[in-house]
Formats: structure tokens, sequence, C-alpha cells
């Protein structure tokens, strides 16, 4: 976390990666995973730290994730050729696996060859999960994206954050089941794109979905209607979800009042080799803003409020158990802020078990309170069912720096569908990124 919070407190250039590979799970056959990746690169010497997400989509693991870190470094071979190490370290799992305790880590190396912004890599993986049941080595493909906040943005951007709260009447399990999560959209002249992350509240407790959207928008007045065709990966909660693929379509309409909206929508998503379906109807709030590398339409979502927060979020007692967790705050506006966040168990045979969860925090100076509400479940706990969960927290935001913070925290549960610890504590360490010049 240091690490990743030191890279952090100096670099502007940024990545989105994308990867492939597979892990062997004996005696079933292997988990074809894909990862997700936002890195931060250091101005002056080629290595960087960031988050990663990966999901199952290929074998009979449908619902496996792990959140976690990673760190690289992106060494030149000759003209446009790259040597590139990268170590990474998550945690989760799903999907009734082998998963254990939910650790993963994963040394990799590829070759790469730059194209324009692009870069695209080829090379191998070992992979270890803390039972060692999961284990193994294969090839290794790797997309990446760079971004450099140094310059300004040939056109300043246009994009969508919201929340999802929707309702599955029709299924493949024949019950109303409720999911909760968060989403955002970048937009075009007349095409859009979008990305989605919900996890069931109700009937199929330990199920989430991650997937994206490409679609067409058309504003009249204050009205917009949007729609899209939809890919990525889902499952979990026992869904017969196959190897994890989702596919589908779906449409909403929005009204709009200055940089708010509130959008209703309606679609179908289906497991590509597996008999789970479900069609949805979701209510959107959200907020609608422009922006370049340094400046927003909407100032409480100015790039300056965008604070990140690593941290290891521990729950006491004979329950208890160990997390891994990021937070992010964006919207901000004297004391409030608020914040989504996400944690990921690493211990004491918790693996599969995550949280997503909303915060509201009141922050005056140093000290703050705050309340978070969201769902988590696996790992044996919230499963099949509810997986709703209600925090109250107490803490500190101490400044190391102008950009770094030491975070510890009490935290406080008021609420869980099934019994859970009541007390933990949390020791992060946040930041804000520098989208501005100093």
């Amino acid at each position: 976390m240091l690490m990743i919070s030191a890279l952090s407190a100096f670099g502007q250039l940024t990545s989105i990666n994308f990867d492939y590979l597979t892990v062997n799970e004996a005696p079933k056959e292997p988990i074809g995973f894909l990862g997700t990746g936002a890195s931060i690169h250091h101005p002056t010497l080629p290595v960087y730290g960031g988050i990663r997400l990966n999901n199952a989509a290929w074998g009979i693991r449908a619902g496996y994730y792990t959140f976690g870190y990673h760190a690289g470094a992106i060494l030149p071979l000759t003209n446009k050729f790259n040597v590139h190490p990268r170590l990474m370290f998550t945690s989760g799992g799903g999907a009734e696996s082998n998963d254990g305790s939910g650790w993963f880590i994963t040394p990799a190396l590829t070759v790469e060859k730059e194209i324009g912004a692009y870069t695209f890599g080829v090379g191998a993986q070992y992979s270890y999960v803390s039972t060692g049941v999961i284990t193994g080595s294969s090839a290794y493909l790797s997309v990446n994206k760079s971004i450099n906040f140094n310059n300004q943005l040939e056109k300043p951007a246009h994009v969508q954050l919201f929340t999802n709260a929707v309702l599955s009447p029709i299924n493949e399990r024949g019950n109303s089941i409720g999911f909760i999560g968060v989403g955002a959209r970048a937009f075009q002249d007349w095409t859009y794109q979008s990305v989605y992350l919900t996890a069931a509240v109700t009937d199929l407790g330990g199920y989430m979905d991650v997937y994206g959207g490409y679609g067409a928008w058309k504003q009249s007045g204050p009205w917009r209607l949007l729609g899209e065709v939809n890919l990525g990966t889902g499952g979990g909660g026992r869904a017969p979800a196959g190897g994890g693929i989702l596919y589908g379509a779906g449409t909403e309409i929005q009204y709009h009042s200055g940089p708010y909206f509130l959008g209703t929508s309606a679609g179908i998503l289906k497991s590509f080799d597996g008999p789970f379906y479900f069609s949805f109807l979701g209510l959107h709030l959200g907020t609608e803003l422009n922006f370049d590398s340094r400046n927003s339409s909407v100032p409480e979502f100015k790039t300056s409020n965008l604070h990140i927060e690593n941290s290891i979020r521990t729950y006491l007692g004979s329950t208890g158990f160990s997390n891994l967790g990021i937070a992010f705050q964006l919207f901000k506006k004297d004391w409030i802020g608020l914040r989504g966040e996400s944690y990921w168990a690493f211990t004491d045979g918790r693996g599969a078990y995550a949280e997503g969860l909303f915060g509201l925090r009141l922050q005056p100076g140093w000290g703050y309170v705050e309340g978070q509400l969201g769902a988590g479940a696996g790992g044996g706990i919230n499963l099949w069912n509810g997986a709703g969960l209600a925090f109250v927290n107490a803490g500190l935001d101490v400044p190391l720096s102008n950009i770094i913070t030491f975070n510890p925290k009490v935290v406080y549960n008021v609420y869980s569908t099934t019994p859970f610890p009541k007390w933990g504590i949390q020791l992060g360490l946040g930041y804000k990124i520098p989208f501005t010049k100093t």
C-alpha cells in the first residue's frame, strides 16, 4: 500500500489494462480469468502501481472474483518493444471453489509491442491460491492503454456517475431478486460506453456481476433515451451461470435537472453457457459532468476532490476476519463526502466474501463519523438469502503530506441479514491523485 500511495503522490500518467490467464483447479477443469486494472505511473522511473479485479469467464466457476493490487516495471527492449514484469496480489473467491482464505498471488512476464497509446503483450504467468488446490502456469495476454493527464484532453470528457437499485421480477430462479450497485457512462456525439457493478441483496446472496455496454443515445429537452448491448461476467450465490460470461441488452429513459438525473431502465442478462438469466427493472440516481484534466462542470466533483483510500479492514471476535479494501471519494461539499467502497476477505477461510458499500462521511476536520450501507456475502456469510449490511464508524484522517493521509477507524455493524461480527478496526492510507499540475 505504501508503494502504491507513493507512486500516486507523483504520477499523472495513468493506464488501464486488460489481461487473460488460466489457473488449474485439481481435479476440476481450468478457470479462465479476465483481469481489469488501473495504474498510476512514476513520472521518471519505469515503475507503476495500481488496483485490479479478476473475474472468472471460462470453466465452471462463474462468480469467482478477486480484488487487490498490482505493481510492475516497463523496461525498454528495443524501439517500440518492452519487457514487462508484473506482480499481482488479490483476494476473493466464490462459486464454491477451493479458494480457502482467498488470497491469490500471480507473478507474470510479458514482451509488449507499443502501438500509439496502446501496448499488446504476450508472455507467461504463475498463480497460487491460498489452499494450493488452485495453482498453475499458463500463457498470459495483456492490453494496456495509457492516458497522460499532464496534457489537456483534446475535448472535455462527458460522463455520468450513478447508483443502481434493481429488481428482477422474471428470472431463472422464479423468485424476485433485488440488486444494488454503481455505474458510469462516457458519452460521444451519439454513442456511449457504460460499466456496471451490481450485487444481489435478496434471495441470491453471494451473486455479483461486472459488465459493460455499448449503445446510442438521443436527447430531447430534459429527456434522454438510451439503448445498449451488454457483455461481462457474473455468478455466485449458486446461480447456474456456467463459466461466468453474461450477455444481454437494455434501455433507459432519463429526466435531467441541472447536473443531476433520474433514470428508469429495463433489460435482460443471460449466461453464455449456463441456464441462468434475469430480466431487470432499474432506478438510477446520478450526476452528469464534463471535465478535463483540471476542471469539472460540477464543483463538487472537481478532480481535486478525487480521494482514494486503500486499507485493511478487520472484523473482531471468534468469527472475525480481515479484508483488503478500497474506497473512492469523488463528491465533496463542505463537511459532506460521498464514497463508494469495496472489501474482499483474505484470512480465516473467508475467501469469496466481499462487500460493496455506499458511504456518507461528515468530516469537519481531522475527525469524522460516517455511515455505510450496502451488501456483503460469500465465505459462508449471508449466502443464498438477503445480504444487507449497515455500519456506523468513527475515525481520523491525519495528513502525512499534502497528498497522503493516515486513516484509522473503528467500525460498528448495526445491521446484517445473518449473524455478523459487531466490531472492527480499519487502517488505511488515503491519497489525492494529482490530476492538476502543481
